[in-house]
């Protein structure tokens, strides 16, 4: 009984570690793959992000004034986030090919600086966009956007 129960033991243990080291060595831990913890949730879909931008003019009653406005913000946060989406489905698929060679770990950090380096570049042109949306809202509008966005906004 002593014997089986330290063999049992021993398998958990080998287990647990075996577990462990493959996290470490798969991305230290970064979720699926070694990507972004959000690769394993399922992302929005170009359809999600038109309803929620549709929502948003909703929301905050964009009035015919502000439509050209509007019209150009919405247009540049879904392109930011389509881009988004697709750089990183296209990671997810690069790190589940089996044809994909071993990469060194001064590489993978520099691909993971391009890819945030892209990320930056994109929420500079959608701060942008927003300013510009912004700059035209009543007082009630920027107060329903402040506590909205970030939120129910598709950033």
């Amino acid at each position: 009984m002593k014997r089986t129960r330290k063999i049992v033991l021993a398998l958990i243990a080998a287990a647990s570690i075996g577990a462990m080291a493959s996290s470490y060595a798969t991305g230290m831990g970064m979720g699926p793959g070694g990507g972004c913890a959000m690769s394993g949730k399922k992302m929005a879909n170009p359809a999600q992000i038109d309803s929620k931008l549709a929502e948003m003019k909703k929301i905050l009653k964009i009035g015919s004034a502000q439509e050209g406005a509007w019209t150009t913000f919405a247009k540049i946060m879904k392109q930011q986030k389509t881009e988004m989406m697709s750089a990183m489905q296209e990671k997810m698929q690069q790190r589940t090919s089996k044809v994909q060679p071993a990469q060194a770990a001064p590489d993978r950090i520099g691909e993971r600086i391009q890819f945030m380096k892209q990320r930056v570049a994109g929420m500079e042109t959608a701060a942008a966009a927003m300013k510009q949306l912004y700059a035209i809202l009543t007082p009630q509008q920027k107060e329903i956007l402040d506590a909205r966005f970030g939120q129910d906004m598709p950033m």
